[in-house]
């Protein structure tokens, strides 16, 4: 298994892509869908965007209106929709991230930034997944975020 990361154009990411697609590999290998050997090749897009941005992206998509750190835009309904593909490529979807927000996150939760970003970004991933919000769901992603900003 390989997985690509892609940056929408003009998007700047404080993390390196090589970090970005490590991280991936090991939430979707934690997650029990596919192994490292595997001969598939999973592309996830990222968007960095702006508190105004997000806030109205997750009154269109979710009907709230305000801001929040992730929102994942899969292109599977389920996870058994992901489980048919087992060669090629897929397209995970997209994993919109607000960094302000993040970063203020980790000043009222006294955490370092990396530790909150791979945090919500691990849990992006989870939803693109399929999963729901849940006690594997959130240790998951919090042991990968742990292994990757100690």
């Amino acid at each position: 298994m390989r997985v690509i990361i892609e940056l929408n154009s003009g998007d700047v990411s404080v993390y390196n892509k090589n970090l970005l697609s490590q991280i991936a590999q090991e939430v979707i290998e934690c997650s029990h869908f596919f192994k490292s050997t595997d001969d598939i090749v999973i592309t996830i897009s990222i968007a960095f965007v702006s508190s105004e941005d997000i806030q109205r992206i997750n009154r269109r998509f979710r009907g709230k209106d305000q801001e929040t750190d992730v929102i994942s835009v899969g292109d599977y309904s389920d996870e058994k929709d992901i489980l048919k593909e087992k060669s090629g490529d897929i397209f995970l979807g997209e994993i919109i991230l607000c960094y302000n927000y993040i970063v203020q996150s980790a000043k009222e939760n006294q955490i370092s930034v990396d530790r909150e970003f791979f945090t919500v970004y691990a849990h992006g991933i989870l939803h693109l997944l399929g999963f729901d919000h849940g006690e594997k769901m959130f240790t998951l992603q919090d042991n990968i975020a742990k292994k990757f900003s100690d």
